[in-house]
């Protein structure tokens, strides 16, 4: 039996999932693994004859996001261990699925962040000395006019060039610390390990639209639910930065993201300071429109984590001290 599998979403990559699957072969023992790729309401053909007796293939008929692409490849899954990953990822020949196996055998209710080299098609050597390596992320939970550079606040109210300050729930990348495997508040990389049992135990991505705000949700459920979030050192791939990608994501996609996660992991008091602290504009006014509609589906998703979760919000703050605790501290 095999000891993990790799789930691959894609939407419209074409031959970028060939060459993403060719990395994955010529670096690693398929023998250790499965694979798993989620066509996620796909347009574009997939040229995967090669590939027919290392893979399974799985279809949705329409376009639910890449979380909801994860979940459907994991009910495909048989194995005691799943990576979940883009389709636009090249490996270096580091052993890179032993070693993820190897963090995942002591740590049950993890997700395993790896470090993500960052290339682009201008410069796509993994080796290039200039790529930068990234370890992970912190959840912002609210982000003011004053925290952007300060060229930005030059800009009036309404600016096109102004940044969206407010904002919540955002994952941002940290520096590197000490140590081969190591506490962080939120994985970041589009490269993750997770065993299948605290995966079922969590529910994946459940109720997560097409794109963004991703690793928040899951991270804060891994840390609500008594489990954590790591960092490896020692696993490294690349991760394609496209100008162009192949998925979009509508801003008021985004916000419903936001505004669920809101909605689903925290108390209603708590999650109505999150969604008064957006405001209002066509994005955000759509996208509470569309929370309102879902309104079935969010109960049942709030209700089943209030029945997992051992901590809170406010543990969460004490852990990872951010700004702008003053905001929620004395609610619960």
């Amino acid at each position: 039996m095999k000891s993990i599998t790799l789930i691959i979403a894609e939407h419209n990559e074409g031959t970028q999932l060939n060459d993403t699957l060719d990395s994955i072969l010529s670096t690693s023992n398929h023998e250790l693994y499965d694979i798993v790729v989620v066509s996620d309401g796909s347009t574009v053909p997939l040229n995967l004859e090669k590939y027919k007796d290392l893979i399974k293939h799985v279809k949705t008929k329409e376009r639910g996001g890449v979380g909801a692409a994860f979940d459907a490849g994991f009910s495909a899954v048989t194995t005691p261990n799943v990576i979940v990953m883009g389709s636009d990822i090249r490996f270096l020949e580091n052993g890179y699925v032993e070693k993820m196996l190897d963090a995942l055998e002591n740590h049950r209710k993890s997700w395993v962040s790896t470090v993500n080299i960052g290339i682009n098609a201008e410069r796509m050597d993994i080796h290039h000395p200039k790529s930068i390596r990234r370890y992970g992320a912190r959840t912002l939970f609210f982000l003011k006019a004053e925290d952007l550079p300060k060229n930005t606040r030059l800009f009036k109210p309404g600016d096109p060039r102004l940044p969206n300050y407010r904002n919540i729930l955002e994952a941002k990348w940290i520096s590197r610390q000490e140590g081969n495997l190591y506490e962080i508040p939120c994985v970041l990389g589009a490269f993750y390990g997770i065993s299948s049992e605290w995966y079922a135990h969590t529910k994946g991505f459940w109720g997560h639209r097409y794109w963004g705000t991703l690793e928040p949700y899951i991270s804060l459920k891994s840390w609500l639910a008594g489990g954590d979030c790591l960092q490896s050192t020692e696993i490294e791939v690349a991760h394609i930065f496209k100008q162009h990608p192949s998925h979009v994501t509508h801003v008021h996609d985004l916000m419903y993201n936001k505004l669920f996660i809101a909605e689903a992991l925290f108390p209603p008091r708590i999650a109505r300071i999150f969604v008064d602290f957006l405001g209002m504009n066509e994005h955000i006014n759509r996208a509470k429109r569309m929370v309102a509609e879902n309104q079935k589906k969010l109960k049942e998703v709030k209700e089943y984590h209030k029945s997992i979760f051992v901590n809170d919000l406010h543990w969460y703050y004490e852990k990872f001290p951010y700004k702008y605790y003053d905001l929620i501290q004395d609610i619960k």
